[in-house]
């Protein structure tokens, strides 16, 4: 049998494991507004034995493939949760914040930035985890005409320019920042709209990291496509299901289980740093 044939079948099982993958963490992502990287780093690491600056690279194509079909589904359901003057200042400071943080990760140990995020991570994680079991379904909100401050102004920019920052520098979604920042610092969105605008931030975010790897060869187009093919529909199926009635509470407390997730896969990190085994530690 040709050789080429062999590495094909070898290589379909892992793209429908891949597809799958992508296709539960999309749906995911679109629930809780997150891109999905937190979980999609480490299974590339210790699933797919990649290394971890290549396993970053190919979950921000996941990130980017969810998040794209999760606003792009956003914006045509009825009850869209945007409110579009948020996103017009959201979305360029994390812009500016992204290409910052892959400036800053390619010359920056991010250990201590590790071991620090990791207690607010658990901090946060458990705030969103109590605010869960009181929240309640805010699909009647009107964010169209929803008036914000001065000061919500500012928070807005500054929550979408560390989210910008921490997405290339740690391989995370921004959605780990900005839906707790939006939801606890600018309550006027409440969930529904906090995860919306995430979403849409995570969009651009995602795609300027995608942008910046392949131009130093970082991505894998066989790990990628077909993570990237699942993700789009599971996120277009996330954002049916997070507009249903009674959703809201339980996708309000994934948000805290992702944040979790991600604070324990910065530990394992750290140890696999400690022990020299890859990483930038």
């Amino acid at each position: 049998m040709p050789e080429s044939v062999v590495e094909q079948a070898r290589a379909s099982p892992k793209a429908a494991v891949l597809a799958l993958l992508g296709a539960a963490l999309g749906c995911y992502s679109a629930l809780c507004g997150i891109g999905g990287g937190v979980f999609a780093v480490p299974i590339l690491v210790y699933g797919f034995r990649l290394p971890m600056q290549r396993a970053v690279a190919n979950s921000l194509v996941l990130v980017a493939a969810s998040t794209t079909s999760a606003t792009a589904f956003e914006s045509m359901h009825p009850e869209r949760a945007f409110h579009a003057p948020t996103l017009f200042v959201l979305v360029p400071c994390a812009l500016i914040g992204t290409w910052l943080g892959y400036l800053v990760g390619k010359r920056l140990s991010t250990r201590t930035l590790k071991q620090v995020f990791v207690a607010l991570l658990l901090l946060v994680g458990t705030w969103v985890l109590v605010d869960a079991a009181r929240a309640h379904d805010d699909a009647g909100r009107e964010l169209a005409v929803l008036e914000l401050g001065v000061g919500d102004w500012a928070w807005i920019a500054a929550i979408g320019f560390v989210s910008g920052v921490l997405a290339p520098l740690l391989g995370i979604g921004g959605g780990l920042v900005a839906v707790p920042g939006l939801l606890f610092l600018v309550p006027g969105l409440g969930y529904l709209g906090a995860r919306a605008a995430s979403l849409a931030m995570s969009t651009a975010t995602a795609w300027t990291s995608v942008a910046l790897y392949r131009r130093d060869g970082t991505l894998e187009g066989s790990r990628a496509v077909p993570l990237a093919l699942g993700a789009a529909l599971g996120a277009a199926l996330g954002i049916q299901l997070v507009h249903v009635p009674g959703v809201v509470a339980v996708a309000h407390g994934m948000v805290s289980l992702a944040m979790y997730a991600a604070a324990a896969r910065f530990v394992v990190d750290l140890r696999r740093a400690e022990h020299g085994v890859g990483g930038r530690g």
